[in-house]
């Protein structure tokens, strides 16, 4: 956070240029770990991969919203399918 704060002030030159239009973007790395390989994982396993990004997404987005995963998802079909699949999620 420092970092970041120490290059905005150099980029501003301590505040004497001015920015009058500005966009911050945030990258959220995620990385998703299974003892298999993919078709290990869903043949040996029974696990879906996709679910488990799925799910982690969710939180991640509404820890970053401030929401509830019911607020983030718009579609009703997918809201049942979601509190099917995550119970404990919702």
């Amino acid at each position: 956070r420092r970092k970041a704060f120490d290059l905005l002030d150099a980029i501003s030159r301590s505040g004497t240029l001015s920015i009058d239009c500005a966009e911050l973007h945030i990258i959220v790395g995620v990385a998703h770990c299974f003892e298999n390989d993919c078709m290990g994982t869903i043949i040996q396993d029974n696990v879906n991969p996709i679910e488990k990004v799925e799910k982690s997404s969710l939180m991640i987005a509404g820890t970053i919203f401030g929401e509830s995963t019911k607020k983030l998802i718009a579609d009703k079909t997918q809201l049942e399918r979601v509190q099917n699949v995550f119970p404990q999620l919702l």
